[in-house]
C-alpha cells in the first residue's frame, strides 16, 4: 500500500530584516501503524523525527521528491513486516528548504539577487535562509521546530550550509546529521584545489540556455552527467530547476522565450570560490562530530570527492569522528539524483539504527 503524502508549501517573508524570501515544502504521511505527532501540542508522542533536507548547488527543493516518496513507501512496508517489539515504528515529517537563489525561489527573489548579491554567494547564506524558516514559529509555518527532534539530511554544499547554522541565534538543536557527499574540504589541499578547478570549469562551460523545456530535456538526456540521473528526477529538474529566460520580458524583436537555469553561473561560481567550504565548514563539521552522531554517505564512483578527500572527513587525529560511513552503489557525487531509491533505503536504515541505539540507553 502506497502511503498518501500531504504536501504544503510555505513562504517566509521577513523583509526588511532578511532581504530574501524563503520557500520550503513540508511532507507528511499518516498511517494507522505509524507513531504520530500530537498536532495540537506540537509534542512528539513517540519515536518521530522531523527531517530537514538541504539540496546541492544547482538543484532545487523538488529534487528530493523521488527520495521522499520512496522513503515514506519503504518505511511503511518495513514497519508492516516488523513485529511490534522492533524499534522501527517511526513517523517522519520532512521539510525541505530551498536556497533563495535556486528553483522557484530564484524567481521570487530575482530583483534582490541582482541588486544586492550579483556575483556573490556563500553556503552560509543558504544556512541563514534555512534558519529563517526553522525559527519562523508555528504561526508562520505551522510548526515550532524547537519542540521537534530534528535530523539534518544534507547533500553536497547543503552540508556546509547546515553545519554553519551552529552559531545563528536562536540556536537550533539537531539530534543527528546525515551528510551525503558533503561539500567540505581543507584549504590548500592539492586534491581540494583540483576539485575546485573542475567545478569552476564545469560551471562556466555548462549549457544553460535552451529554446524550450522540451529541447532542454532532450539535450540533458544525452549529456554524460545528466543522462545518469533517475528519469523522474530529471523531469523534476526540467520543471523546477529551469525558468523562463530573462530576455522574455523584452518586446519584439528582442524578446527570447526560451528557458535557462534558475541558478545563474555567476552565483554558482561564487559558491565554489567561498572559503567557507574549506575553512569555516570544516571547523563546524569537526565540532559537530564530537557533539552528536554525524553519518557520512558517499557514492562509490569518486567523480568529485576523491578517496583522499573522503578520508579527510574521518581523520580522528584532526578531531573528526563520523559515527558511520556508508556507500551507495552506482552513484557519484549526485547520489540524490542518480540513486534516490537506494539512498532512501540507506537513510531509513541509518535512522532506524539511531532509534534502536536510543532505545537501548
Amino acid at each position: 500500500m502506497t502511503p498518501t503524502i500531504l504536501k504544503t508549501l510555505y513562504r517566509v517573508d521577513n523583509r526588511p530584516a532578511y532581504p530574501l524570501q524563503v520557500l520550503a515544502t513540508r511532507y507528511r504521511t499518516q498511517t494507522d501503524i505509524a507513531v504520530q505527532y500530537d498536532q495540537d501540542t506540537e509534542r512528539d508522542t513517540g519515536s518521530g523525527y522531523t527531517l530537514i533536507l538541504l539540496h546541492a548547488t544547482g538543484m532545487h527543493k523538488e529534487t528530493w521528491e523521488v527520495f521522499i516518496e520512496h522513503l515514506f513507501d519503504y518505511s511503511l512496508r518495513r514497519v508492516s513486516r516488523s513485529s511490534d517489539s522492533t524499534p522501527t515504528h517511526s513517523s517522519y515529517d520532512i521539510d525541505r528548504s530551498e536556497s533563495p537563489n535556486h528553483g522557484e525561489s530564484a524567481v521570487v527573489n530575482e530583483q534582490v539577487l541582482k541588486t544586492i548579491y550579483e556575483d556573490r554567494w556563500s553556503p552560509s547564506e543558504y544556512g541563514r535562509a534555512v534558519h529563517t524558516f526553522l525559527t519562523a514559529g508555528a504561526n508562520a509555518v505551522g510548526v515550532d521546530f524547537t519542540k521537534r527532534r530534528l535530523v539534518g539530511i544534507c547533500h553536497s554544499v547543503g552540508a556546509p550550509a547546515l553545519f554553519l547554522m551552529h552559531d545563528l541565534l536562536p540556536i537550533l538543536t539537531f539530534t543527528s546529521v546525515i551528510a551525503i557527499e558533503p561539500g567540505i574540504s581543507l584549504k590548500g589541499n592539492p586534491e581540494t584545489d583540483m576539485v575546485s578547478q573542475m567545478l569552476n570549469a564545469w560551471t562556466w562551460l555548462r549549457h544553460d540556455v535552451w529554446p524550450s523545456g522540451k529541447t532542454a530535456k532532450m539535450d540533458l538526456q544525452a549529456n554524460p552527467l545528466y543522462g545518469t540521473w533517475d528519469p523522474r528526477v530529471l523531469d523534476l529538474y526540467i520543471r523546477y530547476g529551469l525558468q523562463e529566460h530573462r530576455a522574455a520580458k523584452y518586446k519584439q524583436p528582442f524578446q527570447f522565450k526560451g528557458v535557462t537555469t534558475a541558478l545563474t553561473k555567476e552565483q554558482e561560481a561564487a559558491t565554489y570560490r567561498s572559503d567557507e567550504l574549506v575553512v569555516d565548514a570544516l571547523e563546524a563539521y569537526s565540532a559537530a562530530t564530537r557533539k552528536m552522531p554525524v553519518y557520512l554517505i558517499w557514492g562509490t564512483e569518486n567523480n568529485v570527492a576523491t578517496p583522499e578527500l573522503q578520508e579527510l572527513l574521518a581523520d580522528k587525529e584532526a578531531g573528526r569522528f563520523p559515527r558511520l560511513i556508508s556507500y551507495v552503489e552506482n552513484a557519484g557525487h549526485l547520489v540524490v539524483q542518480q540513486q534516490p531509491d537506494s539512498l532512501a533505503e540507506l537513510v531509513l536504515s541509518i535512522l532506524h539504527k539511531g532509534v534502536a541505539t536510543r532505545n537501548k540507553l
